[in-house]
């Protein structure tokens, strides 16, 4: 199955990058949403907590109304039935004997109601406090009802669903146009494969041996590895880490072996660069390729023999060639002796 092309893996992550935001503006969304419903459900445990002192409040201010309005009654009572020395009087009247029983009466209704009072004043200083009590916590309730506002909430949550709907609509534009993408690479591959063909007509192509690794490039050898004596352009290393194989612009570029990209892009003198790890340390690069000729993406895995890029003449290089590089564990080996032990020799063809 032919590699996707460098736009399908853009695509892709675009995707990728797409679907990611829209799982985050969905949980952002489900967070405001949450927090709307736990404020609007706090609002309406102090409304009734407050509708609840509210009545509590209510009812002891008539309490205490009752309890006031009792002893000033009584207090009525007493002062027209006489009180303090009245009683005496009553006693000590000197009319006859008919009337003691009558002023005896009085005399006891007084003391009676004389010993209420002390109970009914402290019944009215109890309501009176239950009733101030509760007045305040009603101020109390009140504050912390007007406290529990939700516009804020509100608002947040209709950012929130803004942002999710403008992160689903840019994941179906990414979709679309990964799909696109995907379409237009089968395509392009099919093409290059056709001129591929045509174009290593009557020449040796990539050649496969039995231990998993292929021709690099078909080209004739023409800088090998090693010091430089003359550098053959301003800027470059006088050491030569790789070997050189001259060919045609355009030419296929082929993965050395199965493994995964690594590395794709400008790498300076090496000019447009593909990296390719094959695992236990060994990585194989390609320098000089053409530009909009790579055809793999970093991630990507890869089989011997694909085709990865075209050959080109991109950084500091004199011709169309490919420059290969061969490193385990990161140091730079010889490409010939390299690719020999593996059934493969570099310029031949």
């Amino acid at each position: 199955m032919a590699a996707p092309s460098l736009d399908a893996a853009r695509a892709a992550s675009a995707l990728a990058a797409a679907e990611g935001a829209r799982a985050n503006a969905q949980s952002a969304y489900d967070a405001a949403r949450l927090d709307l419903a736990a404020t609007m459900a706090d609002k309406t445990a102090a409304l009734t907590r407050l509708e609840e002192v509210r009545v509590l409040a209510d009812a002891a201010a008539l309490r205490a109304e009752v309890s006031t309005r009792t002893m000033a009654n009584l207090v009525r009572t007493m002062v027209q039935e006489g009180s303090g020395t009245a009683a005496l009087d009553a006693l000590l009247s000197d009319r006859g004997s008919a009337d003691l029983l009558s002023r005896l009466g009085t005399v006891d209704r007084i003391s009676m109601l004389a010993g209420n009072m002390s109970e009914i004043r402290a019944l009215v200083d109890r309501d009176s406090q239950r009733a101030a009590t509760l007045q305040a916590d009603l101020a109390t309730a009140q504050t912390a009802a007007l406290a529990f506002t939700v516009t804020e909430q509100q608002d947040a949550l209709a950012t929130a669903e803004v942002s999710l709907s403008q992160a689903t609509a840019a994941f179906a534009t990414a979709s679309t146009n990964a799909e696109a993408a995907l379409a237009d690479s089968v395509q392009a591959s099919a093409d290059r494969a056709t001129q591929a063909v045509s174009q290593l007509a009557g020449t040796l192509g990539a050649r496969l041996s039995d231990r998993g690794w292929a021709t690099p490039a078909v080209g004739s050898l023409t800088d090998g590895f090693g010091p430089r004596p003359e550098l053959p352009l301003p800027g470059v290393l006088p050491f030569h880490s790789g070997a050189d194989l001259a060919t045609a612009c355009g030419s296929p570029v082929y993965a050395a072996s199965a493994g995964v990209v690594a590395q794709t892009g400008r790498f300076g003198t090496y000019g447009n660069w593909v990296l390719i790890d094959h695992g236990d340390g060994v990585t194989t690069g390609y320098a000089h390729i053409a530009d909009d000729a790579t055809l793999v993406a970093a991630g990507q895995s890869v089989t011997a023999g694909q085709v990865i890029a075209g050959v080109g003449t991109t950084g500091s290089s004199t011709g169309c060639h490919l420059h290969l590089e061969v490193r385990v564990d990161g140091v730079a080996l010889d490409p010939l002796p390299f690719f020999t032990d593996r059934g493969i020799g570099l310029g031949i063809g």
